[in-house]
């Protein structure tokens, strides 16, 4: 799988804003030394023109901070124009470079880009993690539509007590509903398991 920030699939241009923008490159010794941030002004107005020209793209976000853990050594050889564009926090073993999320995007579709990960992170909290898809997309409106916002999930392994927060969440707003909406006795069809589809 390759750790690129963007890949073209056909007209859409996909993006990854997260971890993936930090480049790395290994020396002979087999250190390694991040060496940029992605996008460059150049790359950023690369992406626009994409857009504006009529290509879709997909912005693949995952949280409204991007951490991206290295070694306190690593953290010394940052280059400075990455270190100028981020924060960087260290207890001197391991340090962690915080990235702000969609800053290479015009004020309003980043905003835009803001508000989704606000929602989507309100979908992420409120649901059974079972029940949410791998890829949360952005629901219409867009403006302009040929941009979409998009949070890739990790997928979690299956275990027995994640079954759980299902169960409450498909069962327990069924039986509440039926306590408020209680349907008449006379009215309603007998049903038994043989007769229930």
């Amino acid at each position: 799988m390759s750790r690129s920030a963007f890949l073209q699939c056909g007209s859409t241009l996909v993006v990854f804003d997260g971890p993936r923008r930090l480049t790395w490159r290994q020396s002979s010794s087999g250190d390694y030394t991040p060496t940029a941030l992605w996008p460059s002004p150049a790359q950023a107005a690369a992406v626009m023109d994409h857009l504006y020209s009529g290509g879709s793209l997909l912005v693949l976000v995952e949280q409204e901070r991007i951490s991206v853990p290295m070694y306190a050594e690593e953290a010394e050889r940052l280059p400075s124009d990455v270190a100028d564009r981020a924060t960087l926090t260290s207890d001197g073993v391991v340090s962690e470079l915080h990235l702000p999320v969609l800053d290479w995007m015009p004020p309003a579709l980043r905003e835009r880009g803001l508000r989704f990960l606000r929602d989507s992170a309100g979908k992420v909290r409120s649901e059974p993690d079972l029940l949410l898809p791998h890829l949360l997309v952005e629901s219409p409106p867009y403006r302009p539509d040929n941009l979409r916002f998009a949070r890739l999930r990790k997928p979690r392994p299956f275990s027995d007590d994640r079954l759980a927060p299902v169960t409450d969440h498909l069962f327990t707003a069924d039986i509440e509903a039926a306590v408020m909406c209680p349907v008449d006795a006379a009215v309603a069809p007998a049903r038994t398991w043989e007769t229930t589809p």
